[in-house]
C-alpha cells in the first residue's frame, strides 16, 4: 500500500504544480494585451459651442462616438488591431476620443473597408 500513496501523493503534487503553472500563464497572457478603449477615461469631451441644426438629410448620416466606437472594437477584436490604430493616427489623433466629431463618418467609411 505504501508504493500506491507516493503515487498519489505524487498524482497531488503534479496536479497542484500544474494548476499554479497554469493560473501564471493565463495571468501572463492576459497582461500582455493592450488597452485600447477604456470608457472612463476615453470618451469625446463636450463641446462648448452650441452645435447647429443640421438639416434632416445630414441628420440621417451622422455618426455617434457610441457607433464609431463600438465598429472600430470589432474590427481589433477580428485581428486588426495596428489597423485600427494606423487609422485613428491618420487622423492627427492618439486615441479614439481625440478625433474630431466631424471626422466620425469618414473614419467609419475607412474602418469598414479594412
Amino acid at each position: 500500500m505504501e508504493p500506491m500513496m507516493k503515487i498519489i501523493n505524487a498524482l497531488a503534487a503534479l496536479t497542484a504544480a500544474l494548476q499554479e503553472f497554469t493560473a501564471q500563464t493565463t495571468e501572463g497572457y492576459i497582461n500582455t494585451f493592450e488597452e485600447i478603449y477604456n470608457p472612463e477615461t476615453d470618451e469625446p469631451q463636450a463641446a462648448e459651442a452650441p452645435k447647429e441644426q443640421l438639416a434632416p438629410e445630414q441628420e440621417t448620416e451622422t455618426v455617434t462616438f457610441v457607433q464609431l466606437r463600438s465598429c472600430l472594437s470589432e474590427i481589433s477584436r477580428a485581428g486588426h488591431t495596428q489597423e485600427v490604430k494606423e487609422l485613428i493616427a491618420k487622423y492627427g489623433a492618439e486615441k479614439l476620443s481625440d478625433i474630431a466629431e466631424a471626422d466620425y463618418a469618414a473614419v467609419l467609411a475607412e474602418a469598414e473597408g479594412l
